[in-house]
């Protein structure tokens, strides 16, 4: 038997500056301020050639010092202080080739991240999208089935609750709220209601230069709170060539599904991207031009929603300041979960760049639109939006990393948003994000 320990420690500190409400409503919405530290521990253990596990232990309290509090049981309870649970992140079982078959199996709480993210994430992601990067796990059996050389299919089962209940919480934290909100009896929110799923998601390398994945998502969301019970059915495929220093990839999605009780629901989203690298200057840059459609909601069609449901990535995607701007169109699908990603259009520009050994920068203009006019006149952020135009804004990024050493990193983003006239009375919104963070 072999196991491999470690740990992680990161830092961050987040600034957050209109991100919400574009300051539409900022007594509902104050700016914010606060550190995240997370502390993760963690074995891989190898029995033998066919049988593994992997465990890790994970925690990320929080200290807000802007103006922005945590709000506990009444408008009065505030503290600065989220101590967080203490929870078992990850904790599977991997099964290769049992009998002989050409199955490898992973049974458990499990990340779809690294090698083992499905394309870029653009469905498939996260599965605990209410608590940022703290954790991203699926509860979930997976079935990966060898067809031939360069070809496989995954079939795999998740089941994703709005609170932990297949593993102990530790540590519980002191926040505590019957429905709703970002703690729930004691037990920090992951969704915005109970979610399950299935998906058969095939990889295929049809050429050295060309490769295709077509899949097929069942997603089913339970009723809670203001989330009203619905299922979704989502094919899609996704494209990638290479040549040279110029690649090209896309991904295209159709959806259908039904409100229960209520109306149907449909929706269409794709993205493409070209990039080209330089090779031989210094810094390597490489542009990358690219186009993201996610379908709207149309006006006047109160018996089905056309909107876009971005299945299981509510996770940054493109940007990280829009996916707190769309919590106010999209509380009553999502709640109060941010990376509902939705009713978007946008054009985009990226430059990357290397100019020390150890240094990546990137560069982001994006473009943004909505493909429908919003429709909201009543609720808190009625004044946020003009429910005319169209015209999001304009993002711009800045991403910087470097490696001090192998196990010691540091990265600072910066981004800012100059809204159209998609919202009304909006101000510009700034996002700074800056973390070290270390690997043992």
């Amino acid at each position: 038997m072999e196991n491999e320990p470690g740990a992680s420690i990161r830092l961050r500190q987040e600034i957050w500056d209109n991100v919400v409400d574009l300051g539409t409503t900022p007594k509902a919405q104050p700016d914010r301020n606060f550190f995240r530290l997370r502390i993760q521990l963690w074995d891989n253990i190898k029995f033998n050639e066919n049988f593994g596990s992997y465990i890790r232990i994970t925690t990320e309290p929080r200290y807000y010092t802007g103006p922005y509090r945590l709000i506990l049981d009444n408008e009065t309870n505030k503290k600065r202080f989220d101590q967080d649970e203490v929870l078992i992140d990850n904790l599977y079982f991997d099964v290769k080739k049992p009998f002989d078959l050409p199955v490898n199996l992973r049974i458990g709480r499990q990340d779809f991240l690294g090698k083992d993210i499905y394309g870029e994430g653009f469905l498939i992601v996260d599965g605990t999208p209410g608590d940022g990067s703290r954790t991203y796990y699926f509860n979930a059996i997976k079935a990966t089935v060898s067809i031939a050389d360069g070809h496989s299919v995954d079939i795999a089962y998740v089941s994703d609750p709005k609170t932990d209940i297949y593993l102990p919480i530790i540590h519980p934290s002191y926040y505590d709220k019957s429905s709703g909100g970002v703690y729930i009896h004691h037990k920090r929110r992951l969704t915005g209601s109970n979610e399950q799923g299935f998906w058969i998601y095939g990889r295929h390398r049809i050429t050295d230069k060309f490769n295709i994945e077509p899949y097929y998502i069942y997603k089913k969301e339970e009723a809670y709170d203001v989330i009203k019970e619905s299922y979704v059915n989502t094919f899609g495929i996704r494209a990638v060539f290479k040549m040279d220093s110029f690649s090209l990839r896309g991904e295209i999605a159709t959806q259908d599904g039904k409100y229960k009780h209520s109306q149907d629901r449909s929706g269409i989203g794709g993205y493409s991207f070209a990039e080209y690298l330089i090779k031989n200057c210094p810094v390597t840059p490489a542009l990358e031009v690219g186009y993201i459609y996610l379908s709207g909601d149309k006006r006047g069609t109160s018996n089905k929603d056309e909107g876009f449901n971005p299945v299981f990535s509510r996770a940054p995607q493109w940007n990280e300041l829009l996916i707190y701007t769309l919590i106010p169109e999209t509380a009553g699908k999502g709640g109060p979960v941010p990376g509902y990603w939705t009713n978007l259009k946008a054009l985009i520009a990226n430059l990357k760049v290397k100019p020390l050994k150890d240094m990546t920068i990137k560069l982001s203009y994006q473009h943004l639109w909505a493909d429908k006019k919003s429709n909201i006149t009543s609720g808190t952020y009625k004044n946020m939006f003009t429910n005319d135009g169209k015209n999001r804004g304009d993002l711009y990024a800045f991403i910087a990393n470097y490696n001090f050493t192998k196990a010691f990193d540091g990265m600072l983003q910066v981004e800012y948003f100059d809204p159209g006239n998609f919202y009304k009375n909006a101000r510009q919104a700034t996002f700074i994000r800056w973390q070290l963070q270390y690997k043992m």
